[in-house]
């Protein structure tokens, strides 16, 4: 596609807002962009890789898959969003499937552009260094989750985060419960029946996949360690198939 077209897209993701406006132009012309139809590949696990991808729209989920076929998923890009970064820095095996989720627009980074960029400007440098650090806390973070809290405690944590992204009470769920359940660790059944038993409480109210938070600090609460009188808990290693 035309590098004007490019240039457009690049300027407006968040890793490349502060980079100077005649270097996205340079990085723009090494840029490839491609559409992705739901189901496509934006790479493979095992593939080697010396590059790394951008969205500007559509949705693109990262997945382990075992040998029988079960998936994890690690996360859902987002519009705006990039991930596989760390392999520009070491050509190697990608650790992951990337699934297009709907029509997607995507854009691929190639290594040495981006080692060009990092000499030459040092707010994208800054950039990149917050994104692998952000990168690296949020698996810290899912793997606590995962092995010290509960299920209920990972529901209720994710449905606070989803209205503090939103600025508002009112949520939609952003990909099907099966994607959030595989996120959280959880099977889909046991997703939506601690939703329910959350909207029973008087916490939440669903319809569909859009959930308003009634009451956000009790729901907080349920999410810490003090609310386990609350609702019955459902241990940590909860199966995550489904």
């Amino acid at each position: 596609m035309a590098a004007g077209l490019a240039e457009r897209v690049i300027a407006g993701m968040a890793m490349f807002k502060h980079v100077a406006r005649p270097h996205v132009a340079e990085l723009a012309r090494h840029t490839e962009m491609a559409r992705l139809k739901r189901g496509d590949f934006a790479c493979r696990r095992g593939q080697p890789l010396s590059c790394f991808y951008g969205i500007s729209y559509g949705q693109v989920k990262l997945v382990l898959r075992s040998d029988t076929g079960e998936e994890k998923v690690l996360r859902v890009a987002e519009p705006g969003e990039t991930f596989c970064e760390a392999l520009v820095f070491r050509t190697r095996p990608n650790p992951v499937d990337a699934v297009a989720l709907c029509e997607t627009l995507l854009l691929t980074f190639p290594a040495r552009a981006i080692h060009t960029l990092l000499d030459r400007d040092s707010n994208f440098a800054r950039a990149m260094l917050e994104c692998l650090s952000e990168r690296m806390q949020d698996l810290v973070d899912g793997i606590e989750a995962n092995a010290l809290l509960s299920a209920r405690q990972r529901i209720a944590s994710y449905l606070i985060v989803l209205a503090e992204a939103s600025g508002s009470s009112s949520v939609r769920l952003p990909v099907t419960k099966t994607l959030i359940a595989s996120q959280l660790g959880v099977t889909k059944e046991t997703l939506s029946r601690l939703l329910r038993e959350l909207a029973n409480k008087g916490l939440i109210a669903i319809d569909k996949r859009d959930i308003l938070l009634h009451d956000r600090a009790l729901l907080a609460a349920v999410a810490g360690t003090t609310a386990a009188p609350l609702l019955s808990d459902t241990p940590a290693s909860e199966s995550s198939s489904g």
